[in-house]
């Protein structure tokens, strides 16, 4: 691991190294150039006689290899200043400059598969920090694939700091517009590389999802982000995985907008919380028995309005309908107002409370159907 991190400090020092280069020889080609050219200006109002304004026209279309041939050197030390401006040396400037135009590009999009180019414009985005230690690739195309099915989110740009892609990201991902910084996140300068302080949304992944050790590392990037954005805008979206109950309010305390328990099988409730804060609370309480609960009561329907269904459990004190079982043993959730529903059971979400009665429900399903 130590080997691997060294020989990538290598190379990126390399790359960087390899792109300053071509950024200054471009420069000194372009200076070199732009030197010959106003020679050959000069060349051609003294040896031709011609004007600024045809010199230049002369200039151009001979070094970029146009040649018209409305104008062209007469005299022995015209074409003399055109052989060696132009056509020895401009050409050859233009040629090599194209090239390391060509060189600068593809070295450009290897860094950026490699996760070493630095979207410096880049803001309002989501930025994903850490992957989970198993199946990463599926978590995170479910993940992104969802965020992109989410109106609110649809088009946001995502970014992933990480260093599980050194060699660049799944094509999956890549399809789905993901860009990627390589690094780890316990590094303020990787956190501003990737922006992160410029984010609108923020997601931190836990290490390991029962792993209490994790919130610690969570609790590091938090404050680190802190640090690089004081004042950050004041609705932006910070979600963190948080292993251990008891370290939720620390986790706030860093900078966490929402805190969540990892949910590895549903990356869904995670983009929830990313559009809806608030809504990762709803859904937890469903797993907790102690907490807000769904119960299914066996009492029959028929033909009632799902509006007046709702109206009598929720005056009945009978708890808040969410669906119903269909006949042939489908599930209608959420079902229209004025949908008229037949069914064999229905989906009762209870607070921790109170315990309702089978007798309550068909009382208050009694009142719906009068």
């Amino acid at each position: 691991m130590i080997a691997q991190w060294f020989r990538r400090r290598r190379y990126l020092r390399f790359t960087r190294n390899v792109a300053g280069a071509i950024r200054r020889r471009l420069v000194g080609v372009a200076a070199m150039f732009v030197a010959l050219f106003v020679v050959h200006v000069a060349a051609m109002v003294a040896f031709e006689g011609l004007s600024i304004g045809d010199a230049l026209w002369l200039s151009i279309t001979t070094s970029t290899t146009v040649g018209y041939g409305d104008l062209s050197a007469e005299t022995a030390a015209g074409r003399l200043a055109t052989t060696l401006c132009m056509y020895l040396f401009g050409i050859f400037l233009l040629a090599q400059a194209a090239s390391d135009v060509f060189d600068y590009r593809a070295l450009r999009r290897e860094r950026r598969k490699r996760g070493e180019f630095e979207w410096s414009k880049m803001k309002d985005h989501l930025v994903i920090i850490n992957v989970p230690g198993q199946d990463a690739d599926a978590y995170l195309h479910r993940l992104v694939e969802h965020v992109r099915k989410t109106p609110a989110l649809a088009d946001i740009p995502v970014q992933l700091l990480t260093p599980n892609y050194p060699e660049g990201l799944p094509q999956g991902l890549v399809d789905l517009g993901t860009t990627h910084y390589t690094g780890v996140a316990e590094n303020s300068a990787n956190l501003a590389a990737a922006n992160a302080h410029k984010a609108s949304h923020v997601l931190v992944i836990a290490d390991e999802p029962y792993d209490s050790r994790s919130d610690a590392h969570t609790y590091d990037i938090l404050s680190r982000l802190q640090a690089l954005s004081p004042g950050a805008r004041a609705d932006r979206v910070v979600v963190a995985e948080v292993v251990d109950d008891d370290n939720r309010e620390r986790i706030r305390g860093a900078g966490a907008t929402t805190v969540m328990r990892p949910l590895r099988a549903y990356p869904e409730m995670v983009v929830r919380a990313l559009a809806v804060p608030g809504a990762e609370e709803v859904l937890e309480n469903l797993f907790t028995h102690e907490a807000d609960r769904l119960t299914r009561f066996d009492t029959r329907i028929d033909n009632l309005v799902w509006a007046e269904v709702l109206v009598a459990f929720v005056r009945a004190g009978a708890g808040l309908p969410l669906g119903y079982l269909r006949d042939d043993g489908g599930v209608e959730t959420n079902p229209s107002p004025n949908a008229k529903c037949s069914g064999q059971a229905v989906i009762v979400l209870l607070d921790e409370t109170q315990e309702r009665s089978p007798e309550l429900v068909r009382q208050a399903l009694a009142t719906a159907g009068a």
